[in-house]
């Protein structure tokens, strides 16, 4: 049919005419045409006449045939008035593939043709709608002046159909949404925000219910370079959110929390404090269904708690204590394993905030579900012993409080108890620069007792003597000198209760790895004829200089206020007779030094009080006859020779290793 129409030459010199004015009177005839086709209802004419205009001029090559096809075709619009929907399926697609057209001019007389169209047909343009959107899409960042100008016009109208009309289909235009969302130009970026906005402005559309499906294009304009598109990406995310708030609507959230959880670890400031606020608004509207996201949630608070920015800093921080009381309140079932793995992941974070937040979170979980925690022990103790070598004492700290509390049973606090003397065994700058305030942060939570007895039996069976030796040695000047411990001195002191000679007894097994521990705990224990027979067979030993190095430090603490009451017993010879005798004796073993002099000085403030008189001739009937007759000095000092026996023998192997390497060594450099 397009063949054989035919129009006049007079309208076809004026369509294709380079000037705009010419062209319009073709239109003006065409026009003119279609209207009297139309009072014929001569449809299937018109159908011919637009195939005609499509083939003739808007496919032509020549670029002024283009534009009189342009104006042609809405012309054929307007002069069909209300029965343009009869043709609206030929007239909008050539003027649609007009919107890409190489010539600036042609594409801004395809936003005209299609305005025009639009106006006529209004709702009737809506079965092109995604197709029409698109274009604008791509329009909206043409460079030419002259388009945007079009294309600003057409935008208008074609939002004021989509608000009026109830025909339009949402769902159907959702993909294309989600598509193009992500686009990075700043005029397009603005384009879809205008468009978000008006429909979020249409009720009837319920917008929100499809947030999930552009929210994360929305959240990447948020970092835009251009300040405006900011600004307006984050106003038309606080009208959703605040929406939100108020909607009844069965939302998404798993979705949404999805999206929003990568933007709470964002670079860009703005993104990340939005998607926190985000986040702290669901955890206290929407608790039932936030809760299958904890763990994830989680994760993606801890790190924002150190950071720079303190509002992202407050905002995290706010939105953590939410999250706190949503767990504390819920009795539904957590996610632990997952929980516990994002928390433990944080132990490794840069920042000392996020170490202790999520130090504190494992409290709070073992608390909320002990149980739950206790069967993921295997994984959990791992990640808290290696936070002992965390640079920070106060992350240090809360870690043992944590271990203190998930060790709260008796076979969970042995394993730690293990755990800790293989960390000092692998690391004794460990052992050096932590073991005392480990001993003590965790004697804050657990009986300082407890831990001493489980200690000593642990050493008692350790195979590297040199190490029990450093232990024993570590965890005696511990005892001696930490307020924590102050109790269990007093326990051990006198030796009245079965209790107060067992913990002796148990400590002493394992102290005989070390002559100057093994001294000093009789001597703080009171059992100074005990250390009196110690002292006697010290002089048996191989005396090292690390032994001399021991009683030097021992002479030092006999002068603290631990001591006092030792150095007041010096006032009674006649009641404490082995306690000089021990003195005495140790003074003897000491070179000359300043640790020789420094005792030397202590009992020669006592000498006119009578102190040679050291045995009594008969044995003073006292309170320390009292507290040691239940006590084998005799099977305790058996059992301390025989270990140092042990180590003197374990030194002689070595001994005898390093000379056989050496022997080994000289012989590969002789090449023999």
């Amino acid at each position: 049919m397009a063949e054989a129409f035919q129009l006049s030459p007079f309208i076809t010199r004026s369509l294709c005419d380079k000037l705009y004015d010419k062209r319009k009177q073709g239109a003006v005839e065409i026009e003119r045409m279609v209207k009297e086709m139309c009072v014929a209802k001569d449809y299937e004419r018109i159908q011919g006449l637009t195939q005609y205009l499509i083939e003739s001029f808007c496919a032509n090559s020549n670029a002024n045939h283009r534009k009189g096809g342009l104006i042609a075709l809405a012309a054929v619009s307007i002069g069909m008035g209300s029965e343009v929907s009869r043709m609206i399926s030929y007239l909008t697609p050539p003027v649609l593939n007009m919107f890409i057209d190489a010539d600036s001019r042609v594409r801004y007389y395809a936003c005209e043709a299609m305005y025009n169209i639009a106006k006529v047909a209004r709702q009737h343009i809506l079965v092109f709608f995604n197709e029409i959107f698109d274009g604008l899409c791509k329009l909206s960042a043409d460079p030419d002046a002259h388009v945007k100008s079009g294309t600003l016009l057409l935008d208008k109208l074609v939002k004021d159909i989509v608000t009026e009309c109830e025909s339009f289909n949402i769902e159907k235009f959702v993909p294309l949404l989600k598509e193009r969302v992500y686009a990075i130009n700043p005029f397009v970026r603005q384009f879809l925000i205008s468009w978000i906005s008006v429909l979020h402005s249409v009720p009837r559309l319920d917008m929100i219910t499809y947030l999930p499906e552009f929210l994360d294009g929305l959240y990447g304009m948020l970092s835009d370079k251009d300040k405006e598109i900011r600004r307006e990406a984050n106003n038309l995310l606080c009208e959703f959110l605040r929406d939100i708030q108020v909607s009844e609507l069965d939302l998404d959230y798993g979705a949404m929390i999805d999206i929003l959880l990568p933007h709470c670890k964002s670079q860009d400031q703005i993104t990340r404090h939005s998607a926190l606020m985000w986040i702290d608004d669901f955890i206290g509207g929407c608790n039932d269904k936030v809760l299958p996201y904890v763990h994830l949630i989680v994760a993606a608070l801890l790190p924002s708690l150190s950071h720079e920015d303190p509002t992202i800093q407050g905002q995290a921080s706010k939105a953590n204590s939410s999250l706190l009381q949503l767990i504390q309140s819920t009795s539904e079932h957590l996610e632990i394993q997952s929980f516990l793995t994002n928390v433990t992941s944080q132990f490794k974070n840069d920042y000392v905030n996020t170490r202790l937040a999520a130090l504190r979170w494992v409290l709070i979980i073992h608390n909320k579900a002990r149980s739950s925690v206790e069967e993921h022990i295997d994984d959990l103790f791992p990640s808290l012993l290696a936070l002992l070598h965390d640079p920070a004492e106060l992350v240090v700290r809360s870690d043992l409080e944590v271990m203190a509390k998930v060790a709260s049973k008796e076979e969970y606090f042995l394993r730690l108890m293990g755990a800790l003397v293989d960390l000092y065994r692998k690391d004794l700058s460990l052992l050096e620069r932590r073991c005392s305030l480990i001993t003590r942060q965790l004697s804050l939570f657990i009986s300082p007792e407890k831990i001493y007895r489980a200690l000593a039996n642990i050493v008692l069976k350790e195979k590297d003597l040199v190490f029990a030796s450093i232990m024993i040695q570590t965890l005696n000047v511990i005892l001696l000198t930490s307020s924590e411990l102050h109790e269990m001195r007093l326990n051990l002191k006198n030796l009245m209760s079965p209790e107060s000679r067992d913990l002796f007894t148990t400590l002493y097994r394992s102290w005989s790895h070390n002559p100057a521990a093994t001294f000093s705990l009789c001597l703080l224990a009171q059992a100074y004829e005990h250390a009196a027979s110690l002292v006697l067979k010290f002089a048996e030993l191989q005396i090292s200089v690390q032994f001399l190095v021991e009683i030097d430090k021992l002479v030092q603490l006999l002068e603290s206020p631990i001591f006092i009451g030792l150095r007041m017993h010096l006032l009674e010879p006649e009641k404490y007779p082995f306690l000089f005798k021990a003195l005495y004796g140790l003074l003897m073993l000491l070179p000359q030094g300043t640790a020789f002099e420094t005792l030397r000085s202590r009992l020669n403030c006592v000498s006119t009080l009578g102190v040679l008189q050291l045995i009594p001739k008969e044995a003073p009937d006292n309170f320390q006859l009292l507290a040691h007759r239940d006590m084998n000095f005799s099977e305790l000092l058996s059992h301390f020779l025989k270990v140092q026996e042990t180590h003197h023998n374990f030194r002689h192997q070595a001994e005898v290793a390093r000379a056989s390497l050496m022997v080994q060594e000289f012989a590969i450099d002789n090449g023999e």
